[in-house]
């Protein structure tokens, strides 16, 4: 009458502590000149792991540089080549009002008979040319205007605005030849040596870095006892590394997921399966927070939550859980 009860009233689960192992890749590619990581030795955020050789990304900073200089060079030149340009339109303006003065004179003598009409074909000739003459310029004038006129939103022109870009995208280069950790940590299982390239594919990490910023501890309960379960109840807790001890803490939160749950993308219908009953996680947060952060990652144990259903099982709970935490001591399996 207790026992049964004590299932969904007190239920438990073992526990594992997990963290972040994250996957190292460079954001540029090269050959290793320096691995300054040290396996397994704790690491703060920022310090250097390692370095890829920045001679071509120096190189094309300065390439960058130097076409930057070029550019804005090329800019103030755009300004002195739409200034010729609106001044050549003038002049074949002027050359063909004149011809077409001319054009006009000779007609009117030619109508007069005192001119042949070979002289009026040379005038309009003249005249076409000067039309042509003046499409032309127009052509030149809207050119330059179009490289004058293509300005950012703060005014800069376009040319220049794509050459700091670049300049910028190169120099950000340079600097991510160097790879830093990117939180509190430690790498692990390290191969990485001088003189071998690493790249920046997602498939190819460089080497494994475990996350110490952070850890949780997570329990794992039947379903058909998870509806009594909520966050902040009471959680007790013993653990293998720790034995003869059992620590206090309270429901975090219910993951609402597992992974049987999982529809897999692809292009086929899904095939039948043979379905199990799969625990839900529930994670853990503890009173003393230190506790875990002096475990290793991948420590187990045993775990308890007392919900507001069947309070009287509650103590036989409380027993068999301090049982558990003595029983660490001989007994090397959950």
């Amino acid at each position: 009458f207790l026992f049964i009860p004590m299932q969904w009233g007190a239920p438990s689960g073992p526990v594992r502590l997990m963290t972040r192992v994250v996957q190292i890749v460079p954001n540029v590619s090269g050959q290793v000149v320096e691995v300054q990581a040290t396996p397994n030795q704790p690491m703060t955020e920022g310090q250097v792991l390692f370095r890829i050789d920045p001679e071509p990304y120096e190189i094309a900073t300065r390439l960058a540089e130097a076409t930057l200089v070029r550019v804005k060079t090329q800019s103030k030149q755009d300004i002195e080549a739409l200034a010729d340009a609106e001044a050549n339109l003038r002049r074949t303006d002027a050359a063909l009002a004149h011809a077409q003065a001319r054009y006009d004179d000779d007609k009117k003598l030619v109508e007069s008979k005192v001119y042949s009409e070979n002289r009026l074909e040379k005038r309009l000739t003249d005249l076409d040319q000067a039309h042509a003459a003046v499409d032309s310029a127009h052509t030149a004038v809207s050119r330059a205007q179009a490289e004058v006129g293509a300005v950012m939103e703060n005014g800069e022109p376009a040319k220049i605005a794509e050459a700091r870009a670049q300049l910028d995208q190169a120099r950000w280069n340079l600097d991510k030849t160097v790879v830093h950790a990117p939180v509190d940590g430690f790498v692990t299982n390290l191969a990485l040596a001088e003189g071998q390239r690493a790249v920046n594919l997602p498939f190819a990490p460089s080497m494994a870095y475990v996350d110490t910023s952070e850890v949780i501890l997570v329990l794992q309960i039947h379903q058909n006892f998870l509806r009594h379960i909520k966050p902040d109840q009471l959680v007790e807790v013993a653990l293998k590394p720790v034995p003869g001890k059992v620590f206090m803490g309270k429901v975090e939160t219910i993951i609402p997921a597992v992974s049987g749950g999982q529809a897999q993308v692809g292009g086929t219908v899904a095939a039948a399966s043979v379905i199990a009953s799969e625990p839900f996680l529930v994670r853990i947060m503890l009173e003393d927070a230190q506790v875990l952060q002096r475990l290793p990652a991948g420590s187990v144990g045993t775990a308890a939550v007392y919900t507001e259903s069947a309070g009287a099982t509650h103590v036989i709970r409380k027993v068999t859980m301090r049982l558990q935490a003595i029983l660490n001591y001989i007994i090397p399996t959950l």
